[in-house]
């Protein structure tokens, strides 16, 4: 936890120095420092050790046969290693989102977006263990130009090949009807939009038996994970509730490339409570997230009083403060990502 805070506080200081003209290196030099944390990093993360043992045959990994891409991957980079495959992946997955905060996020909020990307456990942290799904996420980040663009052919081979590495991102190729659709959320009444998020919420048990047969007929294996979520505080509830209401407010002020954007960010809030009635179906919104560092950043623009845009500034980074020490407190995951090692400390080698 200590190595992922001392790079989160660099990275973020690095991005705010960009603000100045003769220091936008600072977004690159943040990556740069996040490249070589996800790089080097060795044993960390609930996965690594399944990913890394299922390279050199130690073990089988529950692949299935449409995802030839990870297969072919690893037969790819079986003379060099997995070491090399991890930092390969880790520079792409790096030029990806550098290449997303730079085009979509305002310069004086890089280092909001990279605070995000580093302290959200959503972000960096799981993708660093989900590597398979991580591969996934990143394409369609990198297609998001495309459906920007109304580019169908781009957008569907993007998708398509998300899919050969993790079969649930066939639940995107939908998307691009909403890059083509004229609908503007803020048509209906905040209310209105409200209210679904509500209902979800309080008929998530009676959406339990609909929620498992959708994430069956996508992908039959998400049926073993079929547990369903829990509230525990309600923090989170309340949160993504204002959360929600700000951005379906603020969509109406972006112009008109950021408004898909913040389409595809309302859609993953007002969605959240499907989470409640299984909880893989978190794994299914981990696709959306990354709309979030461009939306909580532009919408930061919509507000006209300071004091009120710094409540609201304030509330996103407390919020992600209360994740990431959830996330490292928590039997989950606290063993397997609380003590930072790199490949230098591999006790094999291959």
């Amino acid at each position: 936890m200590i190595a992922t805070i001392i790079l989160g506080l660099l990275s973020v200081l690095f991005a705010y120095l960009a603000n100045n003209k003769r220091l936008q290196w600072g977004l690159k030099a943040s990556f740069t420092l996040i490249f070589l944390f996800l790089a080097l990093r060795y044993n960390f993360g609930n996965d690594y050790e399944v990913y890394f043992k299922s390279f050199f045959g130690q073990i089988q990994l529950v692949t299935y046969e449409r995802e030839y891409g990870w297969r072919f991957l690893c037969y790819l980079f079986k003379p060099i290693g997995f070491f090399a495959l991890i930092a390969v992946l880790s520079f792409v997955n790096c030029v990806i989102y550098y290449r997303f905060i730079a085009r979509y996020v305002p310069r004086r909020y890089y280092w909001l977006a990279i605070f995000l990307y580093v302290f959200d456990p959503n972000f960096m942290l799981i993708h660093s263990s989900a590597i398979r799904h991580s591969i996934a996420i990143m394409l369609f980040v990198f297609s998001i130009d495309y459906l920007l663009k109304k580019s169908f052919v781009s957008y569907v081979l993007c998708i398509c090949l998300a899919a050969l590495f993790h079969f649930s991102a066939v639940v995107l190729l939908p998307l691009y009807l909403l890059s083509i659709s004229n609908w503007k959320f803020w048509d209906l009444k905040l209310s209105f939009a409200i209210a679904i998020f509500l209902s979800l919420f309080v008929f998530s048990d009676a959406l339990y038996p609909i929620m498992r047969e959708a994430a069956g007929f996508v992908y039959p294996h998400y049926l073993e994970y079929e547990k369903p979520g829990s509230v525990k505080s309600g923090l989170g509830f309340l949160y993504t509730g204002l959360f929600l209401c700000i951005l379906i407010y603020s969509a109406r002020l972006q112009n008109k490339e950021i408004v898909l954007i913040f389409k595809l960010s309302i859609i993953y809030l007002i969605m959240q409570p499907l989470i409640l009635s299984i909880e893989i179906f978190s794994r299914f919104l981990m696709y959306f997230a990354p709309t979030i560092l461009c939306a909580y950043t532009n919408s930061l623009k919509s507000f006209k009083s300071p004091p009120l845009k710094y409540v609201y500034l304030a509330m996103i980074l407390a919020f992600s403060l209360y994740l990431f020490f959830q996330f490292f407190f928590s039997e989950t995951y606290r063993d397997n990502f609380g003590t930072y090692q790199t490949l230098f400390s591999a006790s094999e080698w291959f």
